[in-house]
């Protein structure tokens, strides 16, 4: 934390967290500023003693600002009322459920409401202007009415989306571009979709949620649940980029009869299954399945001939390599979580009730399709309490569930992740304390709330209902059949020195059974890199794993080899004797949490080619091609022969020693050298430049061989600061040591 006093209140000091936290005088009254990420905002709070902040005086939220002319400032009382310290504590984002957030919407439209109805139907946007008491000001925001059943009964409190990069398409409210403020229609809490998505969020992509206040040209329109929106944001925060296609199962129109428990779900006698927007199989033609998905982002040109090819595999793979090939074209493990959670809170708007209401990303890192969440607020449903854990499974319109808990392994991995789900998240200790602190919250708000179609008592009967639902809920599922079977105990599981490339790693896990049931398998699962299914070996208790004997207790397995800087994820399941063959993982997050190791380079040879000089601090001495003057890195070829760099390395960080790769045809003369411009800017040309900066204050740079050659470090050299326009250099005799060299006159390579 680095204090920048503005003007400096005598009788004042700060105390913060903030990157800087800027404290003023105007008028005799104290004024703060926090000067950083504008993508974030801070709880702003004052003692007069600090060391004693267990009841400070809170003065709101901020928002950061690149300096102090746009970052917004803050009253924080009087300079005459003594000594005071002052803090600031970063919220959690917009989504911090410890929040009530106060939305201003502004619209100079006589006819506002109208426009916004319109905008439901046709898309199209009213401009208002956005304030919000963090100090985010902005001029110019789209907004339109959404909602199917809860527009019509919201009353005049109706959902709201908001595009805040609809006039600018750079503007964000702390980091997202659009919002949307959800009616809660027939939920009188409001924190039906909070509570859902955030335990959603914990463990499958799923929006996030939180409560807000919302004025209307000055009128108070009441509380709302402020919700994600489902968009490349919310991509990007879950995979490796946005670049896949997106698309919601919407309520289609061409439905059939059925329903469960609560009026839809598989099996029952209810009044809705959208079996035809399931993944249900209508033939190989695309003019089946157009009319029941909706591609809301499309980034290819055979988005429809994938998804078809998804549904194919799903429904007419052969019982022996189903459970293999349905994982190259579904994230299976995902949508266990997924489906998981949509049972556990009774969720009406779910796989299992309507065939529906979900979104799902096609992955093209993975080529797999993975689920989104899309609607929250009919969750924890109250007819819904006694719901089967495998609701759907035993139907005939519901594929996922069919097909993937049809298979005795995948249906105790999907009750393992509910324990797990049930242990961590849903369950009267945790929830119930956590439902409490945003009702008491947001009280104040809805008591005042002119907009809200119930009374207080009919508020404070459906807090019961919520809580009580929790309790009995819970205790529905854990002790059901199909939850009662015991898992193994997962213990100790090991991390492995990192490898060198191409190596595998040892993994152990002290695995042991509970009431004296036996182990009936240790299965050891990893991938490396971000993406893409995991692959299990089994895990022996054979003692070649351990210090001890067999029979120990111990298992061990290998992972196979990868390439240099990849990220290993793995994790290990084990599996009872009894009967079920009931499952545990640890970590019990898996396959969404893991445990991780780094892949090293391999041992390198002596290398012909050394890095010769770099410069980290180029503002004046040499120019690239276009003429700039950026960070280079030189090389030099001390062999009599040509070195072909195809396929070599140069990084700046030892964890990613394949940072950036040489172009095919990079040629190093004998006895030559060869600059590379370490710019970011890897598509220019002319010229080789590199996908990294260099660090004037000191760090590494490595030169790695091909992935045939398992990444061999050739060359590595460490600097300490640097001084602008000084480059380093290798002496002759090629060592790692570096000594400083002046810049080389006229610009050319050194």
């Amino acid at each position: 934390m680095k204090l920048q006093p503005l003007l400096f209140a005598a009788l004042a000091a700060v105390s913060a967290q903030a990157e800087d936290l800027v404290l003023g005088t105007l008028n005799s009254g104290i004024t703060l500023q926090v000067i950083g990420d504008s993508d974030e905002d801070w709880v702003l709070q004052s003692s007069p003693d600090p060391t004693l902040w267990s009841s400070p005086t809170t003065h709101g939220l901020l928002v950061g600002g690149s300096n102090t002319t746009n970052a917004p400032a803050r009253s924080v009382g009087d300079s005459a009322s003594g000594s005071r310290f002052f803090r600031a504590i970063k919220t959690q984002g917009i989504f911090d459920p410890g929040l009530v957030r106060t939305f201003n919407l502004t619209f100079t439209q006589a006819n506002w409401a109208t426009l916004l109805t319109t905008g439901r139907t046709t898309g199209s946007n009213t401009v208002g202007s956005l304030t919000m008491d963090n100090g985010i000001s902005i001029a110019a925001v789209g907004a339109r009415y959404k909602g199917n059943t809860s527009f019509t009964m919201g009353g005049t409190k109706k959902s709201i989306n908001l595009e805040v990069d609809f006039v600018d398409p750079e503007t964000r409210v702390l980091g997202y571009k659009t919002l949307n403020l959800n009616n809660a229609a027939g939920d009188e809490s409001i924190l039906r979709e909070p509570l859902y998505f955030n335990v959603m969020n914990r463990y499958a992509p799923s929006p996030r949620a939180a409560v807000a206040q919302l004025n209307i040209n000055g009128a108070n329109w009441g509380v709302y649940a402020l919700a994600q929106q489902e968009d490349s944001d919310l991509v990007d925060e879950w995979f490796p980029d946005n670049e896949g296609d997106r698309w919601k199962a919407p309520n289609a129109a061409g439905t059939t009869g059925g329903g469960g428990p609560g009026g839809g779900g598989p099996g029952g006698g209810g009044m809705f299954s959208s079996d035809l927007s399931a993944f249900s199989w209508q033939g190989s033609a695309i003019s089946a399945y157009t009319a029941n998905y909706e591609l809301k982002t499309s980034n290819s040109t055979n988005a429809w001939e994938r998804l078809v090819h998804a549904i194919d595999v799903l429904h007419n793979t052969p019982a022996a390599t189903f459970r293999n090939e349905v994982e190259d074209v579904f994230a299976v493990d995902r949508w266990l979580w997924f489906l998981a959670v949509e049972n556990v809170f009774a969720d009406d708007d779910s796989y299992f009730n309507k065939g529906a209401d979900y979104g799902f990303y096609y992955e093209p890192e993975s080529g797999r399709i993975h689920p989104i969440e899309h609607d929250g607020n009919e969750s924890f449903t109250a007819a819904d309490v006694s719901l089967s854990p495998v609701e759907g499974a035993s139907g005939t319109n519901r594929p996922l569930l069919i097909k993937f808990l049809g298979v005795p392994e995948l249906r105790q991995r999907y009750l393992a992740h509910m324990r797990t789900i049930l242990a961590e998240s849903f369950n009267p200790t945790v929830l119930t304390p956590v439902i409490n602190q945003m009702s008491a919250l947001s009280l104040s708000y809805i008591t005042a709330d002119p907009k809200k179609s119930y009374t207080m008592a009919t508020y404070n009967s459906d807090l019961v209902a919520l809580r009580t639902f929790v309790t009995n809920r819970y205790n529905t599922l854990i002790n059901h059949a199909e939850l009662r079977s015991l898992p193994p105990v997962i213990s100790a599981v090991s991390t492995p020195t990192s490898p060198a490339a191409g190596q595998s790693a040892v993994i152990t896990a002290a695995v042991q059974g509970q009431s004296g049931e036996s182990v009936q398998s240790v299965w050891l699962w990893s991938r490396g890199g971000p993406a893409g299914k995991f692959t299990a070996v089994p895990m022996l208790d054979d003692g070649a794993h351990s210090d001890g004997a067999a029979g120990d207790g111990i298992y061990g397995g290998s992972t196979p080899g990868h390439l240099a800087g990849v990220k290993v994820r793995y994790y290990v399941e084990a599996r009872s004797a009894n009967i079920a063959g009931a499952a545990a993982f640890s970590p019990p997050g898996a396959e969404q949490v893991t445990y991780t190791y780094r892949v090293t380079t391999s041992a390198g040879t002596q290398s012909p080619v050394v890095i010769n000089e770099l410069m980290a601090s180029n503002t004046r001495t040499i120019p690239d091609p276009q003429g700039q003057y950026d960070d280079w890195v030189e090389l030099r070829n001390a062999s009599a022969e040509p070195f072909d760099l195809t396929g070599h390395y140069l990084s700046d960080n030892p964890d990613n020693p394949r940072k950036w790769a040489f172009p095919e045809g990079t040629i190093l003369p004998a006895g030559g050298f060869l600059l590379v411009w370490c710019d970011e800017n890897g598509s220019d040309t002319p010229g080789l430049h590199a996908s990294f900066k260099l660090s004037a204050g000191g760090e590494q740079v490595l030169l790695v061989g091909p992935d045939a050659d398992l990444n061999p470090l050739l060359d590595e050299v460490t600097f300490g600061s640097q001084t602008v326009d000084r480059a380093w250099g290798r002496p002759a005799s090629a060592s790692s040591t570096f000594t400083v060299l002046p810049p080389t006159p006229g610009g050319t390579n050194p």
